[in-house]
């Protein structure tokens, strides 16, 4: 790779901090697993009296845990234990009404269930203490499960595998799978079957478990859904399925290169080659999405993680259609280039912004940071 270019990386970052867009940010490169940028810039928090950003800086970020619980659901699926194209009220009997028995569970891991959060989140108002909450059972945190409760009967706006509509609330689904075929809570699995096995040491299911020297704040995007830090408690276990993971960009850096690997990582095998194959080629070939104003022809979605192919906004222009990506709310990224060898971890406390399309427009430049990495590239 070209020094000079990523060298450029630096002075790049920290005008992105001298320009506001974010207080806090790493960024870590690497190449057929061998780190080759790895940088922090600004500061902790807010005032001038916070220390600098340190490279192990722990940060929140949100919707890249969906990558995280669709390999959970993966896992269950190479035991037997969840079928894809099974029907999700197989798993979840609550999940009823009208088309509802048509959508599987690989729908959910593709944002094709037909459900709309914005209505489902109106139904779920409408319904607000007219529903019946279940026993709570210990693996599951009181506000999770009535979050699920309330949403269990909302209608579908369109029909399964039509079109792609992202859905955190189909996460929150995929989290409770998992929690009921395995029968611990989502953390208990995601910690001894994912984390601990690739020597992820500096990830968290919590926020309080986070060391506060090493702690970023993250400002929500407005309207998200969820906010893990609002529900957690000291003694309840809680793991939210469209986010939750607390982690540095060596760790997530980690799990990228897990997944360039084909699914093992040093001595640990988390998925199967297959699994892993299919978590990150296109699985909705042919379906187009509308993503927080932006439309795409074509959605190329995997299990988990988006496909890069030839979508733009809010995307580089240079890494590979066969690239795949996340992004989190707070200002979060991670993208893996199979053509390039290539794992890419930018993780940043953007500043707040009052919508959801003035934060992207304004508070990412993960674009541009994807091109200059991709660009450094001298042998391919």
């Amino acid at each position: 790779m070209s020094g000079p270019r990523l060298e450029g990386l630096g002075p790049l970052a920290r005008g992105w901090v001298d320009e506001q867009v974010a207080r806090s940010m790493v960024l870590l490169v690497a190449r057929r697993g061998r780190i080759v940028f790895h940088q922090a810039f600004g500061r902790l928090s807010d005032g001038d009296d916070s220390p600098p950003t340190p490279r192990n800086a722990v940060f929140a970020t949100a919707s890249i845990g969906k990558v995280v619980t669709a390999t959970a659901v993966m896992m269950l699926v190479e035991e037997g234990r969840v079928g894809l194209n099974r029907p999700v009220v197989s798993y979840l009997p609550e999940f009823l009404g009208e088309h509802k028995d048509g959508v599987l569970v690989r729908h959910l891991l593709t944002h094709t269930t037909g459900l709309v959060d914005a209505t489902v989140s109106e139904y779920a108002k409408e319904h607000t203490g007219r529903v019946p909450l279940p026993r709570r059972e210990a693996t599951v945190h009181p506000r999770l499960q009535e979050y699920l409760a309330l949403r269990y009967s909302a209608p579908l706006t369109n029909l399964p595998g039509s079109v792609m509509s992202y859905s955190p609330y189909s996460y929150e689904l995929l989290g409770e799978i998992v929690r009921r075929v395995s029968n611990q809570s989502v953390e208990s699995f995601v910690r001894t079957r994912i984390l601990d096995p690739l020597g992820m040491r500096e990830t968290w299911g919590y926020r309080k478990d986070v060391p506060p020297g090493l702690r970023v704040r993250n400002p929500p995007v407005p309207g998200a859904p969820i906010d893990p830090d609002e529900h957690a408690t000291e003694t309840e276990e809680l793991h939210w399925g469209s986010g939750g993971i607390n982690t540095t960009a060596r760790d997530l850096a980690i799990f990228g290169q897990m997944f360039l690997n084909g699914g093992a990582y040093g001595e640990a095998r988390v998925l199967s080659p297959s699994s892993a194959a299919a978590m990150t080629i296109d699985q909705v070939p042919g379906i187009g999405a509308r993503h927080f104003g932006a439309v795409f022809k074509e959605a190329t979605w995997g299990f988990g993680w988006s496909v890069h192919g030839n979508k733009t906004g809010w995307c580089g222009a240079l890494y590979s259609p066969e690239s795949y990506e996340h992004w989190g709310s707070g200002g979060n990224y991670i993208w893996v280039d199979p053509r390039y060898e290539i794992v890419g971890v930018y993780l940043s406390a953007a500043m707040d912004y009052d919508t959801v399309d003035e934060f992207f427009r304004k508070s990412l430049r993960n674009d541009l940071f994807t091109d200059v990495v991709t660009a450094a590239v001298t042998d391919a």
